[in-house]
């Protein structure tokens, strides 16, 4: 059977040191039918002259726009059936391809994506299906390594949480409507809320790891700050809540504004850590309270729990009883 084109778009900034390893990561793949874009967002290094050592692999230059505008510039030269976006500071494993596909084809979905791990080039650190098993209660049914997640699934858990990095996903090219450009760092979040939301889809992922995730000071996400990533998240909630509100239901709408409810309270309590209450900090915590007090209540109190169990798990064996027995009311 002739396999099916696969486009995959490069998007890179900056990173002639990295790039090449993420097209070779590529061309390695034991599925070989691909075309590969780099998409080049105003690189000011060598990274032409190291791209165009590759035979077959297309380059587009375009000035420094952002992750999501050269993803879509490269969605404007994609001739695939299916799709993938792979950031130049990843590697794929050779099968990556070959696995997401045969698994998207038996089960006619729109996307699937695979579990990876993580490096600092110092340590390997779990990824986010490990450390978070919330997972678990959105499989609608299992096939050998992967789990298949239904249309009303995928719209719950992506409503909670984005467990896809780009890197990680292969989709279905007439799934996909684009990236909004708007979005600070969690434009592959807001790629796929927007497939889940417009129509029914159907996804599967496996845990099995498939790629590599590299951190370096510099990534978009991995290498800000706290206070930075939680700015970013307050801007890119917003925009979600704007952007998708036609398309949710009042409890859907709701998840989505105890999310940002949250993060105006994290960014109100990161700003009191460094320069104790201002106007900032009490706008924040104001505005958090506003758009959902029992959500932000109930948080506060996880976070209350959290802290005590580490505590009392810290604490020497003949304490420990005598805390959980205070606790308990014994």
């Amino acid at each position: 059977m002739k396999q099916k084109l696969v486009s995959i778009i490069i998007p890179t900034f900056n990173r002639a040191h990295s790039v090449v390893e993420a097209i070779q990561s590529v061309k390695n793949q034991s599925y070989r039918t691909v075309q590969i874009i780099v998409i080049d967002d105003g690189s000011q290094d060598n990274t032409a002259e190291i791209v165009a050592q590759f035979k077959d692999v297309e380059y587009y230059y375009q000035e420094n726009k952002g992750q999501a505008a050269a993803r879509n510039l490269g969605l404007k030269y994609a001739k695939g059936e299916y799709l993938a976006s792979l950031d130049s500071d990843d590697v794929w494993n050779e099968e990556f391809l070959t696995e997401s596909i045969k698994c998207l084809e038996k089960h006619n979905l729109d996307f699937v994506f695979l579990n990876w791990t993580s490096t600092d080039e110092k340590e390997t650190f779990l990824d986010f299906w490990e450390r978070n098993k919330r997972w678990q209660s959105f499989i609608s049914s299992r096939d050998g390594n992967w789990s298949l997640i239904d249309s009303k699934q995928l719209r719950r858990l992506f409503l909670i949480a984005c467990p896809t990095p780009t890197s990680s996903l292969l989709l279905r090219r007439s799934s996909v409507n684009g990236w909004n450009e708007s979005v600070v760092v969690a434009d592959d979040w807001f790629l796929i809320l927007d497939m889940v939301l417009s129509k029914p889809c159907f996804a599967a992922f496996t845990m099995e790891p498939h790629w590599l995730k590299r951190i370096f000071g510099d990534n978009i996400y991995d290498g800000r700050n706290i206070l930075e990533v939680t700015a970013n998240n307050l801007h890119d909630d917003r925009l979600m809540i704007r952007g998708l509100n036609s398309q949710l239901s009042y409890g859907e709408k709701f998840t989505l504004r105890k999310r940002l409810a949250c993060n105006y309270l994290n960014f109100g309590r990161l700003n009191w850590k460094r320069e104790n209450i201002s106007k900032v900090v009490l706008y924040n915590v104001l505005k958090a309270f506003t758009l959902a007090p029992f959500g932000v209540s109930f948080y506060i109190l996880e976070i209350f729990i959290n802290h005590l169990k580490h505590r009392i798990k810290e604490m020497p064996p003949e304490k420990t009883a005598k805390k959980a027995k205070e606790i308990g009311g014994c």
